[in-house]
């Protein structure tokens, strides 16, 4: 019996799937590469955080993902600076560390914006969250960021993002080295993540590790990091600030903030600290702390037009909840 690469399909069976719905896709595909066997072997093993809440928090990443506009002042500009042609129609993405396709599900969400136009692929490790991406009927691929299963220089930008901390310190050169590889010439690298001194980072170790089953033990990063991977993967990189808000919109203002701290609870695996289904004023007392970057943003090297504290305000008859991310970003670009 061939061995599950997805949940309950074999690799030949994906194959052939992706082949009559996204022919597209599977024109980029090599699972014949020197190491491919090696690397298909080694992501059978794995027991990812992401597959369900058994093993950690897929099943409240994935509900807190339906709504895949909360992070999308984020995702657009990440988008922006990926996409190099002024046609982003003929534009292919990967999306790296895509989970079940938010942001190719941001895209789809946004027909009006024009950077919505660009072809999302969406690659995760996690067999249950492409099994879902796919189920969405979107372009998805289960790798590793460290081998990925495509061409050299197959797809015209790569963006690592939301997640590139779960890469482990001594993988990140070859995840890098692997992003570089499919890239066509020309084509952008972007590498999305939070400085260890944030805000987030500090989220993420005080609140976020202490309340998961899995826990949150990771490396973030620093601009020197950023710089350095870049480096060996011989892309010449600027490093950057960026705005990143979670924003969700309700009728109301306590709705507003009690839909914001489900999204975060759901997404971070912490329901038991911020609990959105009862009365929000303490749980939204600890994002306002969380997530106060009135210190941090004096500390930038450059000034960002942000909202520094986790606010509530009215917008067109609508209620808006936004919290506050301050990402570092590393934009690189493969010479031609």
């Amino acid at each position: 019996m061939e061995v599950g690469y997805l949940p309950g399909m074999g690799l030949n069976d994906y194959l052939s799937h992706t082949a009559e719905i996204h022919p597209h896709l599977r024109a980029l595909l090599e699972f014949s590469a020197p190491r491919a066997e090696e690397a298909l072997a080694r992501l059978m093993t794995v027991a990812n955080e992401f597959d369900c809440d058994d093993t950690g928090r897929g099943d409240s990443y994935r509900r807190a993902q339906e709504d895949a506009l909360v992070r999308w002042t984020g995702v657009r500009q990440l988008l922006r600076w990926a996409v190099a042609s002024d046609d982003p129609a003929s534009v292919t993405v990967l999306d790296v560390l895509g989970g079940d396709g938010t942001l190719a599900r941001a895209v789809a969400e946004n027909p009006d914006d024009p950077i919505s136009k660009v072809q999302v692929l969406t690659g995760d490790i996690s067999g249950m969250m492409i099994k879902r991406a796919l189920a969405q009927n979107l372009p998805a691929v289960r790798q590793n960021a460290d081998f990925l299963f495509l061409r050299n220089g197959s797809v015209d930008a790569v963006i690592l993002a939301y997640g590139t901390h779960h890469i482990s310190p001594e993988s990140r050169p070859k995840a890098l080295a692997e992003a570089a590889r499919v890239v066509r010439p020309g084509g952008r690298v972007i590498v999305h993540d939070f400085e260890e001194t944030s805000p987030m980072a500090r989220f993420f170790s005080q609140v976020v590790h202490p309340n998961t089953s899995a826990g949150h033990d990771y490396e973030h990063f620093s601009p020197e990091d950023l710089t350095r991977l870049f480096d060996s993967a011989g892309l010449t990189a600027e490093i950057v600030y960026m705005y990143d808000p979670f924003v969700v919109v309700a009728a109301s203002a306590d709705e507003a903030r009690r839909g914001m701290c489900r999204y975060v609870g759901d997404m971070y695996g912490v329901q038991g600290v911020l609990g959105g289904d009862g009365d929000p004023g303490s749980s939204w007392a600890l994002l306002e702390s969380c997530f106060d970057h009135s210190r941090y943003v004096r500390q930038l090297p450059k000034a960002l037009e942000v909202v520094e504290r986790p606010i509530v305000y009215e917008s067109q008859g609508q209620f808006v909840a936004e919290v506050p991310r301050i990402s570092l970003v590393g934009r690189g670009q493969k010479d031609c």
